[in-house]
């Protein structure tokens, strides 16, 4: 079974980010870069299917500049067999339906029939694109997926309900999964799986090759617009309560009864 698997580039969770004069995006520039996390699980998701299968294909499909041929190099160190990254100018800029959309032609040219992505992005945190990747395709689509094997005719998948709880269903294939992190410890990749990646295919396929109008993409096609941006506001501040023991817990006491008012 060939298994697409959607990526994305995000910044670095300890990178320190800034806004530009706009005050609607990042700077970019000295800013590192990772693969996203949810999505390293779906990577790793892809290949344990794979294995257990005995055969198939995985394929990773990133959208982005040309930065992001990192992630997607990154998970055929993992193991997948080739990569497709979607670099072209007009897929850039797009809102998470011009997203889908751009995935869901490839999952078509590709013929997959199982597309794996990540629950959430860790940058903008939509968690929109495997749901609307999945009414693109009209293909059931489980969220939240924490377990997931084949059966004759489809998959048994386990999704993390509220409250500690899980839901075991079987669908049909085609299907969509959007993979929770933690679903499976995710592999370190060797310097024998590194030095591999630099072999395999990557290819680049352009909108018109995947029969997609430049007005339905990127910049172009998007219907949601970033008005602006801004770090959290700072609402509290930490105070250091000096004394003896004795004089610290009544002036602590004090202060939850008389300010937080939770006494």
């Amino acid at each position: 079974m060939k298994i697409l698997v959607a990526i994305k580039q995000v910044p670095d969770k300890n990178a320190r980010l800034q806004l530009d004069e706009s005050g609607t995006r990042i700077v970019e520039t000295d800013l590192s870069w990772e693969t996203n996390e949810s999505d390293r699980y779906a990577v790793e998701t892809a290949l344990r299917l794979r294995e257990a299968a005995g055969e198939g294909e995985v394929v990773v499909v990133t959208l982005g500049p040309e930065r992001a041929r990192k992630a997607i190099s990154s998970a055929l160190a993992m193991g997948a067999d080739r990569g497709i990254h979607l670099v072209d100018p007009d897929f850039q800029g797009g809102d998470p339906l011009c997203v889908a959309r751009a995935l869901a032609a490839v999952a078509q040219a590709e013929e997959a029939p199982l597309v794996l992505c990540g629950t959430r992005a860790d940058d903008d945190g939509y968690a929109e694109t495997p749901i609307l990747l999945a009414g693109l395709l009209d293909r059931p689509a489980v969220f939240l997926t924490m377990g997931v094997e084949q059966v004759d005719g489809g998959l048994r998948v386990v999704r993390e309900l509220e409250a500690s709880r899980q839901e075991v269903s079987e669908i049909p294939l085609p299907a969509v999964l959007g993979i929770q992190s933690g679903i499976h410890e995710v592999r370190f990749t060797s310097l024998k799986g590194i030095m591999a990646a630099k072999k395999k295919p990557v290819g680049q396929p352009t909108p018109t090759e995947l029969g997609l109008s430049a007005d339905r993409i990127g910049k172009a096609g998007r219907r949601l617009e970033v008005l602006s941006l801004a770090p959290p506001e700072k609402k509290s501040q930490c105070e250091f309560i000096e004394g003896k023991p004795e004089e610290i817990a009544a002036t602590l006491v004090d202060k939850l009864r008389r300010e937080a008012k939770v006494l």
